[in-house]
């Protein structure tokens, strides 16, 4: 309760009974919830005034959208990092790249499941902090290393994987990490693994198994033009799946030469 108690959500909601629900269940949980709303002015009034963590909210509001909100409030100084996770119906690829490009850490589809909300608010104020405590600035504050963040996060919603399943954070972490250090695709069971199972608090079996189920729900839903551009002609057919290695290492390869093409020379190279 000692790090939720620091952690401070602003709530955009135009649906009173969602808002109060979503409120209550953070409150028990130990959040501080600094404003409750359903109107973007007042939103953003309270942005301005108490300077949340973390924003939830809905991408259809009332005489506003999610994406007009963003926009907004990306004007406005705050003394800190401010995440923000949408919450909504709306799950289309269009929609979740154009959340993902106006600063959404997480696209999250109703109805919520609150313990998953929980460990992502968790995430995002633990990763921010560690840096500072490290000496240096909060990761997402870097500049390379928040876009490079962005794109990861685009590409696993863009290919299926949605923010809800349990092997979604772990996929996310070990792409990056595959982006960073490329030699630790070669050590998946003794280097990636391990590594995001110390972070989670759990086990190494459990990460692979998570990441497993997460690249199924892909193929069973996903987008099949992003998939096939991805792993069309890597994947053996009588597979058809690829493994867990495989699926990080060609996103990985996929994102790295992508931003050396244009120019951004921050990523290490094989």
């Amino acid at each position: 309760m000692e790090t939720e108690n620091k952690i401070k959500i602003l709530i955009l909601d135009s649906l009173t009974d969602t808002r109060l629900q979503c409120q209550n269940v953070l409150k028990s949980y130990g959040f501080r919830i600094v404003g409750s709303v359903g109107d973007v002015d007042a939103a953003l009034e309270i942005l301005a005034l108490q300077a949340p963590h973390v924003v939830l909210f809905d991408v259809m509001l009332e005489q506003s959208d999610g994406l007009s909100f963003l926009r907004r409030a990306a004007q406005i100084e705050v003394p800190h990092k401010v995440h923000y996770i949408s919450l909504t119906a709306l799950s289309t690829v269009s929609v979740i790249r154009n959340l993902v490009a106006c600063g959404t850490d997480y696209c999250m589809v109703k109805p919520v499941d609150y313990d998953i909300l929980k460990e992502r608010i968790l995430q995002l104020f633990t990763e921010e902090h560690t840096a500072i405590d490290a000496g240096g600035e909060p990761a997402s504050a870097v500049p390379d290393r928040g876009d490079l963040e962005k794109q990861v996060t685009s590409i696993i919603l863009e290919v299926g994987i949605p923010a809800h399943v349990k092997g979604y954070q772990y996929v996310r972490r070990a792409i990056l990490m595959a982006i960073e250090e490329p030699d630790v695709i070669n050590g998946v069971t003794k280097i990636i693994y391990p590594t995001i199972a110390k972070e989670f608090k759990t086990t190494s079996s459990r990460v692979e198994r998570a990441i497993r189920h997460a690249i199924e729900v892909a193929w069973d839903r996903g987008n099949v033009e992003t998939l096939t551009s991805l792993f069309g002609y890597s994947v053996s057919g009588a597979r058809g799946k690829p493994t867990n290695s495989e699926f990080i290492a060609m996103i990985a390869d996929r994102l790295r030469l992508e931003n050396r093409a244009v120019g951004n020379d921050s990523f290490p190279r094989r």
